[in-house]
């Protein structure tokens, strides 16, 4: 299983934070959000990731000088990271993407256990779904019927019920990678701004894409400045608490 982590955005809702640090470097318990995330993709077993950069992106390679261990990482440049959207960023990994893969947004904090069993099915393509605590406006939204997804969205214009909040991490199985990757040359054809959220969308109209539910496990997006205080006085104390009473195997 390969993993594509998205992190050439800006990230201007952290501003003026982020003029000087990219999203993925902003440390929670000590250590950057991406020590986090590679730390649990190797854990589960990926064995390579490509790390999708642009902004700021001499930082993010000094913090990782000599990579990471058990892990190939693959660098991959979006120059256009200003004008394009989260899913130019992908579509520019698309030569690695020849079998079965991950794509995940770079400002994820989250219990490692969640990838857990998640990434042991390569054949079969699903999104983490965790519970929809509140409705601001912008979470983005996940409707299935029967645990097959319909919608993706911030605003769902559905019958079907909602699963819950999608946590920003998609799972495209075998069979479907060049579907995938067809939907992606059209997507970025039509409008290279557009966000990832748009691929699931045109998977769920082609019903490929199924839920996959995290349970209760803690995690957290991290896009204003007061998320950034509730990941380190909240979400990380309770990912470590959950550890401690059920390490992850």
């Amino acid at each position: 299983m390969l993993a594509v982590i998205l992190t050439a955005g800006v990230g201007s809702r952290l501003a003026p934070l982020t003029a000087r640090l990219p999203k993925a470097l902003i440390e929670i318990g000590g250590r950057p959000l991406l020590f986090h995330t590679l730390e649990a993709l190797q854990q589960q077993g990926v064995r390579e990731v490509v790390l999708v950069v642009g902004h700021l992106q001499a930082l993010l390679r000094q913090a990782l000088p000599t990579g990471w261990p058990g892990l190939t990482i693959h660098w991959v440049v979006n120059e256009q990271f200003a004008q394009t959207g989260s899913l130019y960023s992908l579509w520019l990994a698309r030569a690695h993407l020849n079998g079965p893969f991950l794509f995940m947004d770079a400002d994820l904090l989250f219990h490692p256990g969640i990838l857990a069993g998640w990434l042991t099915d390569t054949a079969t393509s699903s999104l983490l779904v965790g519970p929809l605590g509140m409705d601001s406006g912008e979470e983005v939204k996940v409707a299935h019927r029967q645990g097959r997804a319909t919608a993706v969205g911030k605003s769902l214009q559905t019958d079907d019920p909602v699963a819950g909040e999608a946590v920003g991490m998609v799972k495209i199985g075998s069979a479907d990678v060049p579907l995938a990757r067809q939907l992606m040359d059209e997507l970025i054809q039509a409008n290279p701004a557009t966000e990832h959220e748009e691929l699931s969308q045109a998977l769920c109209d082609r019903q490929r894409l199924w839920v996959h539910d995290i349970g209760q496990l803690s995690w957290l997006e991290i896009d204003f400045p007061e998320d950034i205080i509730r990941a380190r006085e909240i979400v990380w104390p309770a990912i470590q608490k959950e550890l401690a009473a059920r390490p992850v195997r």
